[in-house]
Order: C-alpha cells, then sequence, then structure tokens
C-alpha cells in the first residue's frame, strides 16, 4: 500500500482548517448581529405616568437651570437643545446623534417625555442609547416638570432626529454588556436607593449625586471601570471651599485642571446653586469618611 506523501497533504489539511476557521467566523458575525439587533430591537411595556408640569416662567427659568446641570442644555444634544452628534467612531465601532429636544417635545406627551428620560423607553418602546436614564431614574416630579417645561418652552426647530449606528466592535460590547440599553440596566437594577434614604441624613446631597455625578461615575459613585473617572471618595481630600471652587470655576485642588471635569463645570455645574453645592459636598465628604455606609 502505497501511502500519501505528507507533503502533498499538509495544503489540503491547512485549507481544510482555513475554511473551519472562515465558518465559524462567519457563525460568530451572525450570532453577534442577531443577538445585538435583539438589544436594539427589544420592545419594553412600562406604563406611562403623569408628571405635572408648570408654565410659570419662573418654573421655565428654573427648567433651564435644571437641563443645563444635567447635560440636556448645552451639553449632549449640542448647541442649547439643537441636537447633534456627540458620540462619533470608525465604521468598526459607529456613532450616536443626539435628537432636537424641541423636536422630542412636539411629538411626545409630557407622560412620554418622562418616561423616555426616567426609564430609556422611547415612544416606540425600544431602549435608548447614550442617554443616562440611569441617572434621570431618580428626578423628581419637582425638577422633571420644569425641564419638561424648558423643552416645550423653546420654538421646534429642524435639528437631527435620534441615530445610533453600531459597527462590529460596539455590537459586541452590547451584547457583553447589555446594559447599554438604559431600559434594560433600569429594568434590573431599579431603584438604586430608597425614598428613606433620600429622605434620611444628607437626602438632598444624596439625590443630587445620583441624578447629576452617576454619568461618568457609575451608579455606585465609585467611578469607571476603565478608570477615567476616579471614585468620588477623592471629595474626602476636598476643603468645602475647595469643593465648591471646583462646582463653580472648574479648578481642582492645587490650581489644576481636570480632563473634561474642569470643562463640564464651568459649563454645567457652575449653575449649582451655593446650598446645592454644600449639600452635594456634605454627602459625598461623609461618604469618603465612611464609604460602606453610603453604598
Amino acid at each position: 500500500m502505497v501511502k500519501t506523501p505528507v507533503i502533498k497533504t499538509l495544503p489540503r489539511l491547512l485549507a481544510r482548517v482555513a475554511a473551519g476557521v472562515l465558518i465559524l467566523a462567519v457563525l460568530a458575525v451572525v450570532v453577534l448581529y442577531g443577538a445585538s439587533e435583539y438589544l436594539l430591537r427589544r420592545t419594553y411595556d412600562v406604563a406611562l405616568e403623569p408628571v405635572v408640569v408648570p408654565s410659570d416662567a419662573e418654573s421655565i427659568a428654573e427648567g433651564r437651570r435644571l437641563a443645563t446641570i444635567r447635560g440636556c442644555n448645552d451639553g449632549c444634544h449640542g448647541k442649547g437643545v439643537s441636537g447633534g452628534e456627540f458620540l462619533a467612531g470608525p465604521w468598526y465601532y459607529g456613532g450616536m446623534v443626539a435628537p432636537d429636544l424641541t423636536r422630542v417635545a412636539a411629538t411626545h406627551s409630557d407622560a412620554e417625555l418622562a418616561r423616555v428620560i426616567r426609564r430609556g423607553v422611547r415612544k416606540n418602546g425600544r431602549s435608548t442609547f447614550g442617554m443616562p436614564s440611569t441617572m434621570f431614574f431618580h428626578l423628581t416630579d419637582a425638577d422633571l416638570g420644569p425641564i419638561i417645561a424648558f423643552l416645550r418652552s423653546l420654538p421646534v426647530g429642524s435639528g437631527p432626529e435620534a441615530a445610533v449606528r453600531f459597527g462590529p466592535l460596539a455590537r459586541l460590547e452590547l451584547v457583553t454588556r447589555p446594559y447599554y440599553a438604559y431600559a434594560t440596566e433600569i429594568e434590573r437594577d431599579s431603584p438604586w436607593t430608597t425614598e428613606a434614604e433620600l429622605q434620611g441624613p444628607h437626602g438632598r446631597g444624596r439625590y443630587l449625586a445620583l441624578t447629576v455625578c452617576t454619568e461618568c461615575h457609575d451608579m455606585n459613585l465609585k467611578g469607571s471601570d476603565d478608570g477615567s473617572t476616579p471614585d468620588l471618595t477623592v471629595v474626602g481630600s476636598y476643603s468645602a471651599g475647595d469643593f465648591a471652587r471646583l462646582m463653580q470655576d472648574g479648578i481642582a485642588v492645587g490650581g489644576r485642571e481636570l480632563p473634561m471635569m474642569s470643562e463640564i463645570a464651568r459649563v454645567r455645574f457652575s449653575q449649582f446653586q451655593d446650598e446645592e453645592v454644600r449639600a452635594l459636598y456634605d454627602f459625598l465628604a461623609a461618604r469618603a469618611r465612611d464609604p460602606r455606609s453610603h453604598e
């Protein structure tokens, strides 16, 4: 019996391996696309809840202030609330377009606006992506009502509608971290704090931390997974005066400029009232002294 020389069978073996790898890669792409499309297209059955929206000039002005602090006005949604691309990337990652909020307000009822802001559920029942509804979940009617009033006070513009482009890497992140679909995160983990805690010691500061700081510092205030934002126990190294300077002028201890934080503080947090800054400081300083009691 004549044996086939190894030198002749090796190319065939390599071809079969290559074909197998290609088939597995195609299957992986199909599975990735299917799983990510499920999360992108999934709908959530969240009931509409009424919210009282004032219409007086003082409330509208307060709504502008609150919307600025939380990044809706002159923040993620571009100049004013006119919309624009706020996260862009190469083809393999994707990007997001924040909508013109005057157009959103014109096509949503007050209850629908409250649902998309607090629960991350859009009018079509799908989840938002990129908008930190996890941060807005605890907004009180007393704050949310004026924000909606401010949006309704603006003339309807012609800015872009919401758009999400997920490339391969973004789809992989979405599948491995499904909480990027904010409605999923809220459905799974809400609430992060109880009404009793919000009304208890440092309740005002806790509320401000939850509805302002968690966008960048995570819901547990321990900072981002990639280390780009710190655990807010760092506030323990600040005096009340130093913290106020950071919030109002964007200047950190030692006269430092902080990446991202300094600019955000000057645009957004400079809108804080003095008593709000003090309440936030008192809570964060107490948490820095005893983190476990404020988890």
